[in-house]
């Protein structure tokens, strides 16, 4: 069960993609731990090491640009994930989903893990 099959409705149990955005943003802000994440979020070997690999390419520091690039990065995951998440009968009407985002591999691609 890996984290981008779960994140893209692939494998169950299902991640929520707000949910996961929320918990990012709550971890790469300090207000939560990375253990903390992947226990509410009933991670696996797999899962956590791919929350591990995202984890390890955010901006670090803690300037307030810092952490406003690390917002930024999040914002980023979680775009690619909604994009992932529109494919076969859930895009919009006359929809179609940008090259990059339909296999998990590509997903990974596009999320750098």
């Amino acid at each position: 069960m890996a984290l981008v099959e779960r994140l893209t409705y692939r494998e169950e149990p299902f991640i929520a993609t707000h949910a996961f955005y929320a918990a990012m943003i709550e971890l790469l802000m300090g207000r939560v731990t990375s253990a903390g994440i992947k226990g509410y979020l009933g991670m696996d070997t797999a899962a956590a090491a791919e929350l591990d690999a995202l984890i390890a390419n955010a901006p670090s520091g803690t300037s307030a640009t810092a952490l406003a690039n690390r917002a930024l990065y999040v914002h980023g995951i979680h775009s690619i994930i909604v994009l992932a998440n529109h494919r076969e009968g859930n895009s919009p009407p006359g929809g179609t989903l940008p090259p990059g985002y339909d296999t998990p591999a590509a997903v990974r691609s596009k999320l750098g893990i």
